[in-house]
């Protein structure tokens, strides 16, 4: 996973056609493209060159920019090759596809709730996501129902997971109350970091695999890569715990003008690809690998090659070798 992430006010252009330079003060860098898996862009003040866009997007690499409280990834999908499976995906019907969303999103739920119960803490009672819904209409509508319950209900038992002093600080200074991603909260602002991570590498993973990530199945055009964030839920919990782990850890992070320092983005990413790096016990996959082997699934099993019940992978931390972090 070759991330490479801009924090501090910065200029980025393009040398010759392979080539990106990042000059920040007086310092100057070259990052070669072939080098980069994707780019990520934290906070404002950064000038992006126009041509810096199209040539990441001639190299497939996603361009991620957290400001103001939102994500974008930016990516030109049609330099891929374009294949069968966009056109399945296009056809795909309305049920079937919020089928799919609503998979991506119970993965999420259970790595959830393996999360608790690794740490030894009692879940929620959970209620039964919808099924047998033939109207898509009131089908979409119980699913976002659903995961918004299920969601809230985790939440409230995942803050237990803080050590207490760093919760008390959190709902004392910034009325923390969980995940809100607009809240000013270092929390909140770490997880949007590793959230935004993943959706840059699932982004290049479902274009890796074929699909167009611009047309999704639950979430809507308002996203500007639709199918990265119905695809990424299952991956959630990864950051989820990572963040977990990093606050108990290292403490709370520091911000500037609103945003993690850039010696805590940094550590906020390193821990994130530590879990991602683990090795399953039986499986001895990764879960970044399984960022690809899912898109592949999911290209697959639009050709009704993948069945529907290996679309996902849920996280279980108790099921990775542990590792030792350096």
């Amino acid at each position: 996973m070759r991330l490479l992430v801009i924090r501090s006010k910065a200029t980025l252009k393009i040398k010759g056609r392979a080539t990106l330079v990042i000059k920040i003060g007086d310092r100057i860098s070259e990052k070669a493209l072939r080098d980069i898996d994707s780019v990520l862009v934290i906070g404002s003040g950064i000038s992006i060159d126009s041509a810096v866009p199209p040539s990441l997007s001639l190299h497939n690499i996603p361009l991620a920019i957290l400001a103001k409280d939102s994500i974008s990834i930016l990516m030109n999908p049609i330099v891929t090759r374009y294949n069968n499976y966009r056109r399945l995906q296009y056809q795909l019907d309305k049920i079937k596809a919020l089928s799919i969303a609503l998979r991506y999103i119970e993965a999420k739920i259970k790595g959830m709730i393996n999360i608790l119960k690794y740490h030894g803490v009692e879940p929620p009672n959970i209620p039964a996501p919808p099924q047998d819904i033939e109207d898509a209409d009131t089908y979409e509508a119980e699913i976002r129902l659903w995961e918004s319950t299920a969601s809230s209900l985790l939440w409230s038992n995942l803050q237990s997971l803080l050590d207490p002093n760093i919760l008390e600080k959190l709902h004392i200074e910034y009325s923390f109350k969980g995940r809100k991603p607009r809240h000013p909260d270092p929390f909140n602002k770490t997880l949007s970091v590793m959230y935004a991570t993943i959706y840059s590498l699932t982004t290049k993973a479902l274009i890796a695999a074929g699909l167009d990530p611009t047309y999704g199945f639950l979430h809507r055009t308002r996203y500007s890569t639709p199918l990265t964030f119905d695809y990424s839920e299952m991956f959630k919990p990864i950051a989820i715990e990572a963040t977990i782990s990093l606050i108990n850890n290292e403490g709370l992070p520091e911000l500037d003008e609103g945003e993690l320092t850039r010696p805590w983005v940094n550590t906020a990413i390193k821990y994130l690809y530590d879990y991602l790096t683990l090795k399953h016990k039986d499986t001895k996959k990764t879960p970044y690998q399984h960022l690809y082997l899912k898109a592949f699934c999911l290209a697959k099993h639009l050709e009704g090659k993948c069945r529907e019940d290996r679309l996902t992978v849920v996280w279980s931390r108790a099921q990775y070798r542990r590792r030792k972090r350096t």
